[in-house]
């Protein structure tokens, strides 16, 4: 009988958990980065298709078809993107990104 019970637990907690994963949200399709009103303001916005991801260095080729080179880091609000994706990069000055976004094609 104790047997019995532990496989019906079992087989539940199989059936309950596994059927979690199975219905997941696909995790490129959560939004995360959120650039803030000053970065709307006053940083200048790069769009473009997410050409190259190479360590704290991504390059973006523009709407004009310039290869743009910038620079992210730990500071740096981060959708999860890979290369190909069109983006959208708040970027200072200096070329760092603030905040880079996934845009939808």
């Amino acid at each position: 009988m104790m047997k019995r019970s532990l496989e019906v637990l079992l087989v539940s907690a199989l059936v309950t958990g596994g059927g979690g994963i199975a219905f997941a949200a696909d995790p490129m399709k959560e939004k995360e980065a959120t650039p803030t009103i000053g970065e709307r303001i006053t940083k200048d916005a790069v769009k473009g298709t997410l050409m190259e991801m190479d360590g704290e260095f991504y390059q973006i080729r523009n709407t004009e078809g310039e290869l743009v080179k910038v620079h992210v880091d730990k500071s740096t609000k981060l959708d999860k993107v890979v290369e190909g994706d069109m983006v959208k990069a708040y970027v200072t000055d200096k070329g760092h990104v603030t905040t880079l976004q996934r845009v939808e094609k």
